[in-house]
């Protein structure tokens, strides 16, 4: 049976006289599992991510992390296990890109030798394609060369737990197949907020989907896409259909008509 990485239990989180942006959430994530967070606008899932990376304090709940609660963990051991993506990171944009993945490796600065550390920025750059950019500003780099390089970054922290925070948005459809599958080929725990429904199917694992700060439900993602909590929540049908060249069965979504 997979290790646990991650157990949340009854995690809440609310703003003084507003509906709670987190409202007792509850799931496990496995070693190796890529596991998606899906749900509209608002629903709560970026802020679940925030409280998991400790960027926000929660009002009740617990998150474990290897069994040990995370809360209790140095800033220094989560840096060094937990690693997060998002759309925007407001890097230094002077910084190059070889500078800028070296960041990475901060948290285990003391721990290796500079051989070393050069060996896991090198790896990371190449793994995602933008070798040739080493040199190069970050400002001088459009949002996609932008988003490798962070993923990048990430990947020389070699974490224990990948967060992503729609990490596909400024990426064209062939690079967010190519990173995503990176990803599941490094075989790294992984929770994602994934806007893009055509990529749950491939490749998750496992799917959470929220509405209004709630887990709705939770599942593999046929489990998840079939439910009829999904036209629900996202005003959408979501149909399994024949490929017309490959014969494979793929997933397209459709949205319900008035």
């Amino acid at each position: 049976m997979p290790a646990n990485v991650l157990t949340v239990r009854e995690l809440t989180l609310s703003f003084t006289g507003k509906t709670p942006q987190v409202d007792a959430v509850c799931f496990d994530v496995n070693a190796g599992e890529f596991v998606s967070i899906i749900g509209p606008n608002g629903s709560g899932k970026s802020t679940l991510l925030r409280l998991i990376i400790s960027e926000l304090q929660a009002a009740h709940g617990e998150i474990l992390f290897q069994g040990k609660t995370l809360f209790a963990m140095t800033p220094m051991e989560r840096a060094r296990r937990v690693a997060l993506l998002t759309q925007h990171d407001n890097a230094d944009l002077r910084l190059t890109v070889n500078e800028y993945v070296a960041l990475g490796r901060i948290p285990w600065q003391a721990e290796y030798p500079k051989s070393e550390h050069d060996h896991a920025i090198a790896d990371a750059i190449n793994d995602v394609g933008i070798a040739h950019l080493k040199p190069v500003a970050l400002g001088k780099l459009s949002g996609g060369e932008r988003q490798r390089a962070g993923f990048a970054r990430v990947l020389a922290q070699k974490p224990t737990l990948l967060l992503l925070d729609e990490p596909t948005n400024h990426l064209d459809p062939l690079a967010r197949h190519q990173l995503l599958n990176l990803v599941k080929r490094k075989n790294i725990t992984t929770l994602a907020v994934l806007h893009d429904l055509e990529l749950i199917q491939p490749f998750s694992d496992q799917v959470l989907m929220m509405n209004a700060g709630r887990l709705v439900c939770r599942g593999t993602p046929a489990d998840v896409l079939d439910s009829p909590g999904f036209e629900t929540v996202f005003g959408m049908q979501s149909l399994q259909v024949t490929h017309p060249k490959t014969g494979k069965t793929v997933r397209i979504f459709e949205a319900l008509t008035a």
